[in-house]
């Protein structure tokens, strides 16, 4: 047994997972909200400078957390085995990835266009796994805390992205963002078609298959006319919800222009 699987027995203690909507799911909800929300306020005025800093750390803290959720994975909970179902695409895994972007690419379209995909579509997948916690409560108190942070962390980006005035609210942006998106699922779909023909895992990250989606109503539609029907639905069904957030901030931004 070699030094990193020792730590990671170190920290597998087991849990109950906490019942949907009980005293902690809801203590929770109101604190986490309360101090990601109040936090992405504080630091509305951020500098470029100070903005840099602290997205090179958001995005440091989410990476080193993955290193030791996948190492986790592969000795504690997959037997020694790559976790391919956890493989670090996931929609809610792309600021690990946008944030460094954003911090140094040049092109201000592509800049605008990440930071509003961090906006909405991140601020749905951590309010899915705030209010809705199947995916995010588990067996393990690791596996817990980790799935907690990463999905308040995206709370608070999305709402400190807004507050600060960098989710740009108008419709070129948000067509951009939704061709962000467009581009990451069919990446996405080439990753999990790529798992399941060389490791012969199902494998859906983005829920675009062509595995079904594990979503409850489109893992029905999937299972009843296929996995293209799902991701045809899913896609734009996804980017109205986003351009809705979109839409929320620039009525706020009209609001305060007032």
């Amino acid at each position: 047994m070699n030094i990193i699987e020792k730590l990671m027995n170190l920290i597998s203690a087991p849990m109950t997972p906490p019942q949907a909507y009980g005293v902690f799911h809801i203590i929770l909800i109101i604190v986490g909200l309360t101090f990601c929300i109040s936090m992405a306020w504080i630091c509305r005025r951020f500098d470029e400078k100070k903005n840099r800093i602290l997205l090179l750390t958001l995005s440091g803290m989410l990476i080193f957390s993955e290193i030791i959720k996948q190492f986790f994975l592969f000795y504690v909970t997959n037997g020694h085995a790559i976790c391919w179902g956890e493989f670090p695409f996931q929609m809610c895994s792309l600021p690990m990835y946008l944030c460094p972007f954003v911090c140094f690419s040049k092109n201000e379209t592509a800049k605008r266009a990440a930071y509003g995909f961090m906006m909405s579509f991140n601020l749905l997948g951590g309010f899915a796994g705030v209010f809705e916690p199947s995916g995010v409560f588990h067996d393990r108190v690791f596996l817990t805390t980790h799935a907690i942070f990463w999905h308040y962390m995206l709370v608070f980006l999305a709402f400190y992205i807004i507050f600060s005035g960098r989710g740009v609210a108008s419709r070129e942006n948000y067509y951009n963002t939704v061709k962000l998106f467009v581009m990451l699922c069919f990446v996405a779909f080439i990753i999990n078609t790529l798992i399941g023909i060389t490791v012969g895992d199902e494998v859906n990250m983005f829920f675009v298959g062509p595995n079904p989606a594990p979503i409850l109503v489109f893992n029905s539609i999937a299972l009843k006319y296929g996995w293209a029907a799902s991701t045809v639905i899913f896609i734009p069904v996804t980017s109205l919800a986003a351009g809705a957030v979109f839409l929320i901030n620039a009525k706020c931004r009209m609001q305060n222009a007032k």
